[in-house]
């Protein structure tokens, strides 16, 4: 049947009518009411208090929400400088998820900072995000997980700072820069992530890309096929700083264990080549952790002036010419130790462990000609073989160290000493 004038104007009366719908919508959504509306929704989502600045709404080619000027309050006891600012937030949908927002076509992010703290009384203030559970809710459903897709990702100036009043410590973390795209549940991703940091003296830069899979309803998060490069300066790094690069096969996170793992590391730090891998376990009433880390032979001298630490110069110029390291470190009660720690140091093979904190060391060397090792100043005259061992002691004694070191064969001044032992103990004066 032939159209009539009057059945061509309906298409263009439904246009129309959706054209001051969305103009309504578009005016609707930077009134105080609509701003108000999705700053409490923010709120239920964080459990603290939100406000926002201004509020817009697009809608071609798809839905966007662009939200300036969003603030997260800190919660009571923590300052009255927001949780989490976040100086613009866009988020585009598709028109097919637009009564059920779990696709995604984009999320940016621009000058966000977010600002962590513990009191003295050693509460964290992100513990308190998501607010208290409500007394009658209903237990969790046991249905299966949503699933959403995000297809873009995106960070520009973010900043995290942090602040422990108990341990009187802080640090931050600036020009966080993220892009990651075709994010899912259980879903491979790629991942780009740039950052700085300021803690105390130093500076470090940092940057890591690879593949990401992150499923928060299960809490796992991965990454594979890592590789990382950074720089770290400050005191007492000279100014040129040192520079790390490597790679890293596995680095994962189980939520419900409460232990990251990290796997098939390689790295170049201050030109020492090496291998490690390592995990960590956060479980109550102290975390625990155990870390294996086996260095190529490098030269300890170079080393010791990209960290600003030089050697003494020796007797012999030689000496400290090579050194290879193999070492598992573990922390278990709050307590850091190094063993076994093997290697080689020029012609000598050693084997030791190690308790930092209580300056506690125990060693035992194959073979060793000490006289290539002492201050140069001692070379003339020809020491003795008594004011060579007095000078290798005198030298551990600046350490304050609680030290015993067994030695097979020892070369001091004319003689050769076998079954060696040199015991150096703590003074009461405070260590360097």
């Amino acid at each position: 049947m032939p159209l009539t004038r009057r059945h061509a104007r309906i298409p263009a009366a439904i246009a129309l009518v959706a054209l001051a719908a969305f103009a309504v919508l578009w005016i609707g959504a930077r009134t105080p009411l609509a701003r108000g509306m999705v700053a409490g929704w923010i709120a239920d989502a964080a459990g603290l208090p939100s406000s926002i600045e201004s509020l817009g709404l697009g809608f071609f080619p798809s839905p966007t929400v662009d939200i300036r000027g969003l603030a997260i309050a800190q919660p009571p006891g923590f300052g009255e400088e927001p949780f989490a600012t976040v100086g613009r937030l866009r988020i585009r949908i598709p028109w097919t998820g637009i009564f059920g927002a779990t696709d995604v076509h984009e999320i940016a992010a621009t000058d966000a900072t977010v600002r962590l703290a513990v009191n003295l009384d050693g509460d964290a203030n992100w513990s308190q995000l998501g607010g208290e559970p409500d007394a009658g809710a209903a237990a969790p459903s046991t249905a299966a997980p949503v699933r959403w897709s995000v297809r873009t990702l995106r960070l520009e100036r973010g900043a995290i700072d942090y602040r422990d009043l108990a341990a009187g410590s802080q640090g931050q973390l600036t020009g966080i820069a993220l892009e990651a795209g075709e994010l899912g549940p259980g879903q491979a991703f790629p991942f780009d992530l740039k950052l700085g940091g300021i803690s105390g003296a130093s500076t470090i830069h940092f940057a890591i890309k690879g593949q990401g899979r992150i499923d928060p309803a299960a809490g796992r998060y991965e990454g594979t096929t890592l590789d990382y490069r950074g720089w770290l300066g400050g005191e007492p790094l000279p100014l040129a700083g040192a520079e790390l690069t490597g790679s890293l096969g596995r680095a994962s996170f189980d939520g419900a264990a409460g232990v990251i793992a990290f796997e098939g590391g390689r790295f170049k730090f201050a030109e020492v080549p090496g291998d490690f891998k390592g995990s960590v376990n956060l479980g109550e009433p102290s975390m625990a952790a155990s870390f294996a880390l086996n260095t190529e032979p490098f030269a300890p001298r170079k080393t010791a002036i990209i960290l600003g630490k030089p050697l003494p110069a020796t007797t012999d110029p030689a000496a400290f010419e090579s050194l290879q390291l193999a070492l598992v470190a573990t922390l278990q009660d709050d307590v850091l130790r190094l063993g076994p720690v093997s290697g080689r140091l020029d012609d000598t093979n050693f084997e030791a462990r190690v308790v930092p904190a209580e300056r506690f060391v125990r060693a035992e060397l194959d073979r060793i000609d000490l006289n290539r090792y002492l201050p140069a100043a001692t070379a003339t005259p020809a020491p003795t073989k008594k004011a060579t061992l007095e000078a290798l002691v005198a030298e551990l004694a600046k350490f304050d160290l609680d030290a015993e070191i067994r030695v097979e064969e020892a070369k001091v001044a004319g003689a050769i000493l076998r079954d060696a032992v040199i015991r150096v103990e703590r003074g009461e004066a405070p260590a360097p």
